[in-house]
């Protein structure tokens, strides 16, 4: 969800889900546990599935925030990726979170599940968010497992990626593949290639862009090619990486 409020009121409520909150503009007052609390910009909520809690202006005239309601399937998958016991979803023991760092993740990934991002960034994005919130909030938190030497299992899956670049991988495909948890998997796969699992996907996909185009593919058909949603993401990727857009490439070569 992300809102902008001017005049609402939330009567006091429950959601079967967990409940995330991030407040980039303004703020409200919010009622839970017995006390009431401000959230101010830049401040997390954490609401666990069942309780009980009411929203309403307080003293600002605008409340925007972004939302995220995990239900049940999502957080034992996030149990499952995270290697926490499966309900680990309602081990929050204060709604209201000061964490500066915290918040620009969880804003980011919020962002980018509206944006053209690949499949596999997105579910990096949302694992980097969750681990980020469980580890320094949560009760029980995920275990904090040394990497070791996993470099024939990345192999591996560095291979995948290699001859399925334009397809829409999953993090969960990889985490099979390597036989081991999505957060552990990430953290070993920086370890022996210097990148996360979505960068390095990314980075294939522009070297097989590149190719294309020096061969004389249109744009929009090099976008698609390599797995790309649309030439704009192509133009994206492209332009933060190599600095000129893949247009500005092709007529260089020209």
């Amino acid at each position: 969800m992300h809102a902008d409020f001017t005049s609402h009121e939330f009567a006091p409520h429950v959601h079967d889900e967990l409940v995330i909150a991030v407040t980039e503009r303004g703020g409200a007052v919010f009622d839970s546990r017995g006390i009431s609390d401000q959230a101010e910009e830049g401040s997390v909520l954490v609401f666990n599935p069942g309780e009980p809690h009411a929203g309403r202006m307080g003293r600002s005239g605008r409340w925007r925030y972004r939302a995220f309601y995990l239900d049940q399937q999502a957080l034992t998958r996030v149990a499952e990726d995270l290697e926490m016991p499966s309900d680990a979803g309602s081990a929050f023991v204060i709604n209201k979170l000061h964490d500066p760092m915290l918040f620009a993740t969880l804003h980011d990934l919020h962002a980018a599940s509206q944006s053209d991002g690949s499949l596999l960034a997105r579910e990096s994005t949302l694992l980097a968010g969750m681990s980020r919130l469980y580890r320094r909030h949560g009760s029980p938190r995920p275990k904090d497992r040394r990497v070791g030497s996993e470099g024939s299992r990345i192999d591996r899956v560095a291979d995948f990626l290699q001859a399925h670049f334009a397809e829409p991988v999953s993090l969960a495909q990889l985490a099979e593949l390597a036989e081991m948890s999505a957060f552990h998997l990430v953290r070993c796969f920086k370890k022996e290639r210097g990148l996360p699992p979505h960068v390095f996907l990314t980075q294939i996909r522009l070297q097989q862009a590149r190719r294309l185009l020096t061969e004389g593919q249109g744009l929009a058909e090099t976008a698609a090619a390599v797995g790309f949603y649309d030439q704009s993401a192509l133009n994206r990727h492209f332009k933060r990486v190599y600095g000129v857009t893949p247009g500005q490439f092709a007529r260089a070569l020209a």
